[in-house]
């Protein structure tokens, strides 16, 4: 009952551990159900070797007891019978010695397994939590990217208004001759290129974190994948 319900507990973190991936469920079952298959025909082999070595033993000892008691020593063919049963006790020892160390390996191989399928479970919480921590970046990125385009917006209407007023200006009136007019003409034009100028530096941070943002989406599938 101890060894079965080890048994379960191996297969259970291998079906656990590679769960998440696809057809690692059915892959990882698949593998603990051959090696395991292996483990029970192994013991079983051990189970009926040390049977057998059991029987040949009685074997032996009531032939012995029978030579004892008829005062024959090791002589005819009672000596014969018994020699040939301790060579195949020696026979069935050495069976014995080379399964059970059989399984030993084989239960290694299910300790190695299981410690690898832990590690890649590990390193799966690993990626799902940065994963997470990239979703949220990546929010907070479109989050900027929405207030940037609000600004673009707005920077552009406040250009328009200013170029349409000095438009109006110069309609109005020349200015050559108004030193205010011009003066202030020329504050505005100034302005109207620092806001062109600020322009610009926004489309090109405005493109940076498009190229970010879709950096991160592909990584992100990268992981999932």
């Amino acid at each position: 009952a101890e060894w079965a319900a080890f048994q379960a507990r191996k297969k259970a973190v291998a079906v656990f551990s590679l769960g998440r991936r696809p057809g690692g469920r059915e892959a990882a079952a698949a593998a603990v159900d051959r090696i395991q298959a292996r483990e029970r025909d192994k013991e079983r082999q051990v189970r009926e070797a040390r049977v057998e070595n059991i029987k040949l033993k009685h074997e032996i000892q009531n032939l012995e007891t029978i030579l004892k008691a008829q005062g024959e020593l090791v002589e005819g063919q009672h000596f014969m019978d018994l020699e040939h049963m301790k060579k195949e006790n020696r026979k069935h020892s050495e069976k014995i010695d080379d399964l059970s160390d059989e399984i030993l390996k084989l239960k290694k191989k299910v300790s190695n397994a299981v410690h690898i399928l832990s590690q890649c479970r590990e390193k799966l919480q690993f990626v799902e939590a940065e994963n997470q921590g990239r979703k949220a970046e990546l929010m907070d990125i479109e989050t900027i990217l929405s207030q940037k385009r609000d600004i673009l917006t707005k920077t552009k209407q406040a250009r328009d208004r200013l170029r349409r007023n000095n438009l109006k200006l110069q309609q109005k009136c020349g200015l050559l001759g108004n030193e205010m007019l011009l003066r202030d003409f020329e504050e505005k034009v100034d302005t109207a290129e620092l806001l062109s100028q600020r322009l610009e530096t926004l489309k090109r941070h405005h493109a940076g974190l498009i190229l970010t943002c879709r950096g991160i989406q592909k990584k992100i599938k990268e992981a999932n994948s």
